[in-house]
């Protein structure tokens, strides 16, 4: 075996792992992403809620003591 086997060999191996952490960087990033968009959703969901909570309780009943249904 001589020399520039063994470099070529170990840059290969090093640009498999270059690789690697990239799709990890990219893998990291897709998953943060997704956390946060749930996260996300659920404000809006929480905000929905409550406006429309909101609005029921300042509109009270619409039928008044003795009124019929």
């Amino acid at each position: 075996m001589s020399s520039g086997e063994a470099t070529t060999g170990a840059r290969a191996f090093g640009s498999n792992c270059l690789a690697w952490s990239q799709n990890s960087e990219i893998l990291y990033i897709v998953i943060l992403t997704i956390k946060c968009d749930i996260y996300s959703l659920y404000i809006v969901f929480y905000l929905i809620w409550l406006h429309l909570s909101l609005i029921v309780f300042k509109s009270g009943s619409r039928i008044f003591c003795g009124g019929d249904l």
